[in-house]
């Protein structure tokens, strides 16, 4: 019995939560509403959260893909953006954590919270763009009639033995 690739099931969290908090994060100053950023906040700690699950079932997943021909650099490249991410987000929350603790250096922490914030955002979109790239272009995790896609030279090898060669 195959088990449930956990890894498709579990990104989505971190990209819409760090994208959207982000966006909360701005309105919340734009309006000086604290609404928006206790919520920005909160979803910031979900999104870093779904970060590091997503990191920890990608090392899984990224074997099995490079398995099935996906090129290493590929998969490489998603997972080295996706742990940037995931220390960029727990960088956000300590600084947002400790910003209204540190006095006269509120505004700077504050201001240094923001900047992680919106890095994680634009990391956290650029690790779902090349995770994207690995299934649509490369069919990583991709199956059809229950075997999974093979590409490249992985590809090669399975037609030349199925042609008898």
């Amino acid at each position: 019995m195959n088990s449930i690739p956990l890894h498709p099931l579990i990104v989505h969290t971190p990209v819409a939560m760090l994208i959207v908090s982000a966006l909360f994060e701005l309105v919340g100053r734009a309006t000086d509403v604290a609404w928006w950023r206790k919520a920005a906040f909160a979803m910031l700690i979900v999104g870093v959260l779904g970060a590091a699950a997503a990191v920890r079932t990608g090392e899984e997943a990224g074997e099995a893909a490079e398995k099935h021909g996906v090129p290493e650099q590929a998969v490489d490249a998603h997972e080295e953006m996706a742990v940037v991410t995931l220390w960029v987000g727990v960088a956000a929350v300590l600084a947002r954590a400790v910003a209204g603790r540190m006095g006269p250096l509120r505004g700077g922490v504050a201001g240094l919270a923001l900047v992680l914030h919106l890095a994680a955002a634009v990391t956290v979109g650029i690790t779902g763009y090349r995770g994207g790239k690995l299934v649509f272009e490369h069919g990583a995790s991709v199956r059809v009639n229950g075997q999974p896609v093979t590409t490249g030279a992985k590809a090669a090898e399975h037609e030349k033995g199925r042609d008898g060669d």
